[in-house]
């Protein structure tokens, strides 16, 4: 069953933390990606999908929250544009929250169809959550240098 074959991968590649209890999903667990570096993803196949979703995200720290908040409207909508442009052209989906310009947290997803779950697929997709993720936390140190809170980041 697909369900043991990938808590088995996750397992192999030390990865694995723990499953979660989830009444939308058929499974779902929860993965440190990349292993020990606190950064977690959840792996999960929703009900009645065709699909396997690997996803995670970033809320940003009450110090990025102002950090950004505190820039002039026009710096900071470009700012958060320049993102977008250049997250759309990952394979990852990225959803901000909220939608306006009042950036707290972007969240990052890879569909896997269920045909197409193999270990490469899968181990491509925790790699792709985490370069976006990657992205946007380097954007924000290069932003803001000064503040650095960068564990209150991570989801």
């Amino acid at each position: 069953m697909l369900a043991e074959k990938v808590k088995q991968w996750l397992n192999e590649e030390g990865i694995f933390r723990r499953k979660v209890d989830d009444e939308k999903a058929e499974w779902h667990y929860l993965v440190e990606f990349p292993a020990n570096s606190k950064q977690m993803t959840d792996i999960l196949k929703p009900l009645k999908k065709d699909v396997v979703l690997v996803l995670s995200g970033i809320a940003l720290s009450e110090k990025h929250y102002r950090a950004l908040s505190s820039l002039p409207k026009k710096k900071k909508n470009s700012l958060i544009h320049r993102w977008k442009m250049d997250l759309l052209f990952r394979k990852a989906e990225f959803r901000i929250h909220p939608g306006s310009g009042d950036l707290q947290r972007i969240d990052f997803s890879v569909p896997i169809y269920t045909e197409e779950v193999r270990k490469s697929a899968l181990m491509e997709a925790l790699r792709e959550v985490f370069r976006c993720k990657i992205y946007i936390i380097w954007n924000l140190q290069h932003e803001f240098e000064d503040v650095s809170d960068m564990d209150a980041m991570f989801h």
